[in-house]
């Protein structure tokens, strides 16, 4: 008998269910039928998730980013992107900095022309 109480042999197959053995390192092959149906090639990541219930969901790369944009759905209001909005805040604080620069800048010429315009002393 198997460590969970079932035979492989007995396994029951059901639509959907596949049976994958681990290796002596570790490692599961996915049955060709899932890597096409999934449109997984040779070298891209999966992500494994482990349930609080002892139970395990194998997610393509694709997935895995769609299930966390809607996890973090309900933060952003709808019709706006949080890129969108840090561009404009960077935009706003370039245009303050070169506001800034060239008011410095208008000072230390003014000063420079004060300077000039005075009496050298010797």
């Amino acid at each position: 008998m198997a460590r969970y109480g079932v035979d492989a042999e007995q396994a029951i197959d059901a639509p959907g269910v596949y049976h994958l053995t681990v290796d002596e390192r570790g490692r599961v092959m996915l049955p060709g039928e899932v890597r096409e149906k999934l449109k997984i090639a040779v070298g891209d990541r999966v992500a494994l998730m482990l349930e609080t219930d002892g139970t395990m969901a194998l997610k393509t790369r694709d997935v895995a980013i769609s299930n966390l944009r809607g996890m973090f759905k309900h933060v952003a209001p709808k019709g706006r992107l949080a890129s969108d909005e840090l561009i404009a805040a960077r935009r706003a604080e370039v245009r303050k900095e070169e506001q800034e620069f060239r008011e410095r800048t208008a000072l230390h010429r003014r000063m420079r022309g004060t300077v000039r315009k005075s009496p050298r002393t010797r």
